[in-house]
């Protein structure tokens, strides 16, 4: 309540729940505990100089309460009779004050009441349900529904009844243009929510009658994945969004953006020298040079500040947007797939020249190995066969027993490894670095290796994380 700790949740499965606490005055982790068996559900609240939180299995709720420090143990303050079949893949969620936990199960959203074990809410929908919100004194709940809108049940001396219903038809923008259902939040006192979804929030009352909503700023959608290339010599990093058409070039030593560019195409590959930056995307590769010397900080470029566009020539890809691709550590090869066949195709890179195919069926992930002597991709590898010195190449599977002579990417080759629970180890097994959880990945994919630097992706974040670990 003093705003000096920070207590949140993570678990890598229903089973293993972790809850952790921060010092937010001096920036260090304070404690995590391993929760034994059920898994957390919003909220986690202070209790006096403890917090406090639920844990839901089949059968049962269980109410716990934990220190901010590892000098208290985990104790359980109360142990409630639940369902068996809680459908877990929506969130409940749990209104402390109140024990009052609100929960879909199959096509109904409910609310229980822990404290005298009745239900106060029982309503079936017609759609698939998701969103629920309590306001803080539980005298509003609101959920939103698959192509229903929002549906919002005040208190009454029976349970919940039917205060407001935001159908189809009533307005426009209740509703995403695909039909899909919006998120409701409810503020603390109850009197107005917020719905969003996509790229609009709005601000609603809870009188009546309905008023028309207050539109806010409209919100970038959800983003895709990064790309990211860091130069061979370690001084820089590039990155953008797969698909976008912004890519940033990072100083790896002072951590600044050297250069931003709008680069006029979707991108779908990247690559970074000491002086230029490469980007793919659209059928065309384009060249930019990053500015020379002490240069000022988040310089500016565009598609007309480019030095060199590249036509793929001789064997153009055919109509489809490029899914993946990757540049050799030299510079001189690109291997791309596209959308309709995923097979991979490698190109001169200097003058967009066909150089070979290979017919591989849903191919992705895929990379140059660092002595650019070999492609790899998800379903294996091939060789690549140069015929002396000239750009003739030609590919041969690599054994089913070898691996990437040069290493993957999602694997140090200083003999780092990230653990299940966000510790980093040396090449020794010993601990260098713990990852705050929202700095965590799910998938090893998701990371990349390269040197001492490790580079994590999660959609939702803004931005790469990259660390820089001691050799």
């Amino acid at each position: 309540m003093d705003g000096k700790i920070v207590a949140f949740s993570y678990g890598h499965s229903h089973n293993d729940t972790i809850i952790s606490t921060y010092n937010l005055i001096s920036g260090t982790h304070e404690y995590s505990h391993r929760t034994l068996e059920g898994y957390v559900i919003a909220p986690i609240w202070t209790h006096g100089e403890f917090l406090r939180f639920a844990a839901v299995k089949p059968g049962s709720i269980t109410i716990w309460q934990l220190g901010f420090t590892s000098e208290h143990t985990l104790a359980e303050i109360e142990s409630l009779p639940g369902l068996d079949d809680v459908d877990d893949s929506k969130e409940p969620l749990f209104l402390p004050a109140l024990s009052r936990l609100a929960f879909i199960r199959r096509r109904a959203v409910l609310i229980w009441d822990a404290r005298d074990s009745k239900f106060l809410l029982n309503f079936v929908g017609g759609g698939l349900l998701e969103g629920l919100s309590f306001s803080s004194d539980g005298r509003f709940f609101a959920c939103g529904s698959l192509r229903r809108g929002v549906h919002l049940w005040k208190e009454s001396p029976t349970g919940y009844v039917l205060h407001q219903k935001l159908v189809t038809g009533l307005s426009a923008p209740v509703l995403s243009p695909d039909g899909g259902s919006i998120t409701p939040f409810l503020s603390p006192d109850g009197e107005s929510f917020i719905t969003s979804k996509d790229t609009e929030t709005q601000l609603w009352r809870t009188t009546d009658p309905i008023n028309p909503p207050y539109s806010g700023p409209r919100q970038p959608a959800k983003q895709t994945h990064f790309v990211l290339a860091f130069s061979p010599d370690k001084s820089f990093s590039a990155t953008g969004r797969f698909g976008g058409d912004i890519a940033t070039i990072v100083d790896l030593k002072s951590g600044d953006p050297r250069l931003i560019v709008d680069t006029g195409v979707k991108i779908c590959c990247l690559g970074v020298t000491a002086d230029t930056v490469v980007v793919v995307g659209e059928g065309k590769i384009v060249t930019w040079n990053l500015p020379a010397g002490n240069c000022v900080l988040n310089a500016r470029a565009n598609i007309h500040d480019s030095v060199r566009t590249v036509v793929f020539e001789h064997r153009p890809p055919p109509s489809g947007w490029l899914r993946s691709a990757s540049i050799s550590l030299d510079f001189g090869h690109l291997v791309i797939t596209r959308d309709e066949d995923r097979d991979p195709n490698i190109y001169n890179v200097s003058t967009g020249k066909y150089l070979v195919g290979t017919t591989a069926n849903h191919v992705s992930d895929l990379w140059f190995t660092r002595d650019g002597h070999e492609v790899w991709y998800s379903f294996g590898g091939q060789k690549i066969i140069r015929d002396g010195g000239s750009d003739v190449i030609r590919l041969e599977p690599v054994g089913g027993d070898d691996g990437p002579s040069g290493g993957h990417l999602s694997e140090s080759s200083h003999g780092h490894e990230v653990t299940d629970d966000g510790w980093i180890l040396d090449s020794r097994k010993k601990r260098v670095m713990w990852l705050p959880h929202y700095w965590r990945v799910d998938f090893k994919q998701d990371r990349i290796w390269d040197g001492q630097f490790l580079a994590l992706f999660d959609p939702e974040l803004p931005e790469p994380i990259i660390i820089e670990l001691d050799e």
